[in-house]
């Protein structure tokens, strides 16, 4: 009976270090899995802040573009103009009037007409401009390339981790 209670308390240790060694390997096993996840998660967000920042680049370099090539030369154009024109007018108006010797009611019809044919010359002028100052187009980035799965945790036979289950005595 002594020798069968050895053999029972040999095999009930034999036993629990068996389930320290198990328990010490899925600990390894996991923490490598959670190792590679996480430079797995980090080369996505990676290459995700990436594309982010090359979408950015591309909008603000439109942006640029439209501004130097469209924005500027119109408003330095609208200005000159404005100027001009009012400067034309009241000068036209005032030698129209005084050569016909007419009065301000007949300068209505006449001004109108004036109005519409210079609403004309605009257009004209505008599809040429627009011909003239063209902006390239924006492109579209790269999109990033996804990361291959993480490798798998390689099994170990015996993984010593600090904290882990200690077979008893």
């Amino acid at each position: 009976m002594a020798d069968i209670g050895k053999r029972v308390s040999q095999e009930g240790r034999a036993i629990r270090v068996q389930n320290v060694d198990i328990g010490n390997r899925l600990i390894s096993i996991l923490r490598n899995w959670e190792k590679s996840l996480y430079g797995f998660l980090q080369q996505q967000q990676g290459g995700t802040l990436n594309y982010l920042e090359q979408i950015e680049s591309d909008i603000l370099r439109h942006q640029v573009s439209v501004e130097t090539n469209y924005l500027a030369p119109m408003v330095e154009m609208l200005v000159r103009n404005n100027i001009e024109a009012y400067m034309n007018r009241v000068i036209g108006e005032q030698t129209n009037l005084h050569v016909k010797g007419k009065d301000d009611s007949e300068w209505v019809p006449t001004n109108k007409a004036l109005n519409d044919d210079r609403d004309q010359k605009v257009v004209v002028q505008m599809r040429e401009f627009i011909k003239t100052n063209n902006v390239p187009a924006p492109s579209l980035a790269a999109k990033p390339q996804v990361p291959v799965l993480p490798p798998k945790a390689p099994a170990t036979q015996k993984a010593a981790t600090p904290g882990a289950a200690v077979p008893p005595q």
